[in-house]
């Protein structure tokens, strides 16, 4: 059954390449035979390789040649990254760098300095890493050896990678792996490289390539153990994603078995808790159960609540399956508190079930009653808040209809008055009754002239709320579609904009994982969540820009007349202004980011009219969304004609990219979380958790 489960990731730094060889003289060993010996040693036994380079660092001394002691001090790197001491490969690359300054080197100093763009990118700050990386590229010496090029390469992708610029990276890892292509001895870092490209291929949801590229990967012929678990991986992920589940659940033992090999828990909690999976679907509760326990220990050895409470709920559930009912209640019990405690409605309703289905399965059908009128109060909950929406949709209809026809009486009510004055001054013109008659008449009139002046009053404010509802959200209060259409028929160009070379902004927005938001945290915190988002768009913006509540969890932006050089800056204002803090919706805080789609063009409407410009915003925020969301995408410049481009979107959308300038801004960072998968019933139930590379 559904349960959270975080990502496991392997996008930091794999591996650094062995140091440049210096300018000091043979020593009285070879070391690169040394090296050659470690990394063959490192196949089996990357602790044993560890212990050997570090004896062979101590023996070989401070004095010994400046090539030697280097070579060693980039093995020794390289073998700490594939082990996960990142720590202590920081500390070695400082001191390759301080080596490589004290000899002159600067191609030794480049290579070393990367290791500060990893350590950057570790703690997130991946502007500082890109700054650092270009000057590194541009200070190095014009003929650095492969080694440097490489690993540069694979370090841009990564940077882009955490950007979710998917397309950019691997662009990059492909440079690096075209530089690979035909070297002999360089077999470990073209995994590395078809690791880091099936990666790639699996976040973007094309798990064929992915397949593909981890294929090659495997088939080379020395790498470390870290790279071999991480194709594993990617592979087993890729492979469950397109159904073949029993290939998939292979490909997860064989990742466990290289993770365990290499003690790297991180990944054997996540292959653990998907192989239970796999066999708490197949009705295996035994196989189940103990992959369920030693999935356990190890998450357990971490802070990771989502993977612990799925760990134990696989637990009871594997044992329930058994029989054990008492042994596995307590554990199912221990979810379902944590569940209720945090309010998860949709995880908790699919645990209650879960547990239901395991009782009646063993006969204790007063205790599966009593579960199943649980689950049915949370289902009526949920039924009762989608009813409630639906009822005051309708009121809404009804109010708007009932304010026409009191417009239509009013109407019709003040035409009558009008002729029966009409009538009243006919009669005062023709009568020559005395003169308390006319007192009398102009009496009459006096209240009636009255009666019309607040007739005509109540018709002005009805018509001014009518005319605003049909312009306007009922929820948000924004502006609707209606509006921004009465907008573009009256727009004019103009070519007196004060700004010399001013664009036509059309900001095409929505909201990230909406439908998660609605289903673990319920439709009125979505509600609420809508009208927070409207209200932070509206601030966000200028006076003369225009807000509009597109339908659904979309927004539009229309921001004539703008600088072209403040459009990234308004998309950077609009991110920030929803991402940068949670909605507090009341009973809990939502995080929320958007994607956006920006078509920013000279007058945009000489090149094509305003629906062709919101055809383009939305590419751009579909570009948006495949490169990972909470982004903006904004077409700053065509390099076709407009009906070109209209033709391009018009077949497929392939083509558009290449027509197009596109630049990217990207939200502040999130912290990581999974909304939870939709519940497969396969009768047996598990907590089922993809996992990505």
């Amino acid at each position: 059954m559904p349960f959270p489960h975080r990502l496991v990731s392997f996008l930091l730094v794999t591996a650094t390449a062995l140091g440049p060889v210096a300018h000091a003289g043979t020593p009285a060993a070879d070391p690169r035979a040394e090296v050659n010996a470690i990394w063959d040693l490192a196949q089996d036994s990357p602790r044993a390789a560890l212990d050997r380079v570090q004896a062979a660092r101590r023996d070989l001394g401070p004095d010994a040649p400046y090539d030697a002691r280097q070579m060693l001090l980039r093995t020794e790197v390289r073998l700490r990254e594939d082990l996960g001491q990142q720590d202590s490969a920081y500390t070695l690359e400082r001191e390759s760098l301080q080596l490589a300054q004290a000899r002159g080197d600067t191609a030794g100093v480049a290579l070393a300095m990367l290791g500060q763009v990893r350590e950057l990118l570790e703690a997130h700050r991946l502007d500082d890493a890109q700054a650092l990386l270009d000057r590194i590229v541009a200070q190095a010496p014009k003929d650095t050896a492969l080694t440097f090029k490489v690993s540069a390469e694979r370090t841009q992708g990564d940077i882009l990678n955490l950007r979710a610029r998917l397309d950019e990276a691997l662009a990059a890892y492909l440079r690096g792996l075209r530089l690979l292509q035909g070297k002999p001895g360089e077999s470990g870092r073209r995994a590395v490289m078809y690791s880091r490209i099936a990666q790639v291929y699996a976040n973007a949801d094309n798990p064929a390539k992915a397949i593909e590229n981890a294929d090659l990967g495997l088939a080379e012929k020395k790498m470390s153990l870290r790279s071999l678990a991480s194709l594993q991986f990617t592979r087993a992920i890729a492979l469950v994603r397109i159904g073949r589940d029993r290939e998939g659940i292979a490909a997860f033992e064989n990742a466990l078995a290289t993770a365990v090999r290499a003690g790297l828990q991180g990944m054997e909690a996540a292959a653990r808790g998907n192989i239970a999976d796999y066999y708490l679907q197949h009705h295996d509760y035994v196989r189940a159960e103990a992959e369920s326990r030693k999935a356990l220990v190890v998450s357990e050895k971490g802070s990771d609540q989502n993977v612990i409470q799925m760990a134990r709920a696989n637990l009871g559930f594997a044992l329930m399956g058994q029989g054990r009912i008492a042994e596995g209640l307590p554990w199912v019990d221990g979810v379902i508190a944590h569940l209720r405690k945090d309010k998860l409605i949709g995880d908790l309703e699919a645990m209650l079930d879960e547990k239901g289905r395991m009782l009646e399965r063993a006969g204790q059908y007063q205790q599966a009653l009593a579960i199943v009128r649980e689950q049915q109060s949370l289902q009526q909950q949920s039924a009762r808040a989608a009813r409630d929406r639906a009822i005051a949709t309708l009121q809404e209809e009804f109010d708007a209809h009932r304010r026409s026809q009191q417009i239509t009486l009013l109407q019709r009510e003040n035409r009558l008055k009008d002729a029966e004055l009409n009538n009243r001054r006919t009669v005062q013109l023709a009568t020559t009754f005395g003169a308390v008659l006319t007192v009398l008449a102009g009496a009459v009139v006096t209240v009636l002239y009255r009666r019309t002046a607040r007739s005509n009053a109540r018709l002005k404010k009805m018509n001014v709320q009518l005319e605003f509802g049909s312009t306007h959200d009922a929820l948000t209060g924004l502006h609707n579609r209606r509006s921004l259409t009465n907008r573009m028929s009256v727009r004019k160009d103009d070519r007196r904009h004060p700004v010399p070379g001013a664009v036509d902004c059309f900001v095409l927005m929505d909201i990230d994982h909406f439908k998660s938001i609605n289903d673990r945290w319920g439709h009125g915190a979505g509600d609420a969540v809508l009208v927070d988002v409207a209200r932070r768009l509206a601030a966000a913006v200028r006076d003369t820009d225009m807000v509009v509540r597109w339908g659904g969890e979309e927004f539009m932006i229309h921001a004539p007349a703008m600088d072209p050089a403040s459009v990234a800056g308004m998309a950077e204002r609009i991110l920030d202004a929803i991402g940068a803090r949670p909605v507090d919706a009341g009973t809990c805080t939502i995080p929320v980011t958007l994607t956006a789609g920006i078509v920013a063009l000279p007058g945009a409407a000489a090149a094509f009219d305003w629906q062709c410009a919101v055809r383009l915003a939305d590419w751009a925020l579909y570009q948006g969304k495949a490169q990972g969301r909470n982004q903006a995408r904004i077409v700053t410049r065509l390099y076709a004609p407009a009906d070109t481009v209209m033709a391009a979107l018009d077949r497929d959308g392939a083509d558009v990219a290449v027509l197009l300038a596109l630049e990217g801004v990207h939200g502040p960072r999130q912290v990581a979380e999974r909304a939870p998968p939709p519940r497969r019933d396969t009768g047996g139930g598990t907590l089922h958790a993809m996992v990505r590379a």
